[in-house]
C-alpha cells in the first residue's frame, strides 16, 4: 500500500479491498444472486449505505476496475510506435500482462460467479461491447472516419474478441486439459493462434 497516502486515504483503500475480498468469498461460496449487499456490508462491519459509497451497484463488486481495464487497450493502440499495427499493439499488451495473469483457479472462480447469474452475464456482454465501442472510436479518429463505419468497428470487435476469449470458458476448458506446469504455455499458445488468425485473415477456414 502507498505509504505516501494519508491515514484517511489508506483506511479507505483498506475498506475497499476488504469489501471486494469479502464479496468474492461470499459469491464463490453461495453464488452472486444468493448474497445480499447487506450481508457483505455486515461482514465488513460497515453499513450498506457506506458500501454503496465505494461501489454504486452490486455488480460493480464483480466488475470493479472496468474503466481502467477498458482504457488499457485503447491507450496501447493510441500510443503505439510508428509502423506498429493495432493488432501488434494489442498482442504486445496481452503478452506484457500475461506474467500477471491470474491462476486457472482464480479464473474458474470468476467464470463460475458470472456463469451462474443472468445479471452478471448481461453486464459482461455490455462490458465487452463498451470495450469494442471505445476502441472503434480510437481507430475511427485515427483514420478520420465516422466511428460507426464498418472498418473501425469490425477491427475493434476482432481485437477485443481476443481479450474476451482469453477470459472465457473455452480457454478454461483448453487449460484444464493440460498439466499445471504447461498451462501458462498453453495460454500463450492460444494467444499465438488467435493473433495469427487475425493477422493472416480467417479466409475460408
Amino acid at each position: 500500500m502507498n505509504q505516501t497516502l494519508g491515514l484517511r486515504e489508506r483506511k479507505k483503500l483498506m475498506t475497499r479491498q476488504a469489501i471486494l475480498d469479502t464479496a468474492a468469498e461470499l459469491f464463490a461460496g453461495r453464488g452472486y444472486d444468493n448474497v445480499t449487499v447487506a450481508e457483505i456490508a455486515d461482514a465488513v462491519n460497515i453499513s450498506a449505505k457506506t458500501l454503496f459509497v465505494y461501489f454504486p451497484a452490486k455488480d460493480d463488486l464483480v466488475f470493479h476496475g472496468e474503466n481502467e481495464i477498458c482504457e488499457r487497450p485503447v491507450a496501447r493502440v493510441r500510443d503505439r510506435a510508428d509502423g506498429e499495427t493495432p493488432l501488434d499493439a494489442i498482442e504486445a499488451l496481452l503478452r506484457a500482462e500475461m506474467s500477471a495473469t491470474p491462476s486457472v483457479d482464480d479464473l474458474e472462480r470468476l467464470r463460475a460467479t458470472v456463469r451462474d447469474s443472468a445479471v452478471l452475464q448481461a453486464r459482461m456482454r455490455l462490458m465487452w461491447e463498451r470495450f469494442e465501442i471505445a476502441l472503434a472510436r480510437q481507430l475511427a479518429a485515427e483514420a478520420g472516419t465516422d466511428e460507426h463505419a464498418p472498418r473501425p468497428r469490425v477491427i475493434a470487435a476482432q481485437l477485443i474478441a481476443i481479450f474476451r476469449l482469453l477470459a472465457s470458458d473455452e480457454v478454461l476448458g483448453y487449460l484444464r486439459g493440460r498439466p499445471k506446469s504447461r498451462r501458462r504455455t498453453a495460454f500463450a499458445e492460444w494467444l499465438d493462434v488467435s493473433v495469427a488468425m487475425l493477422r493472416d485473415g480467417i479466409g475460408s477456414t
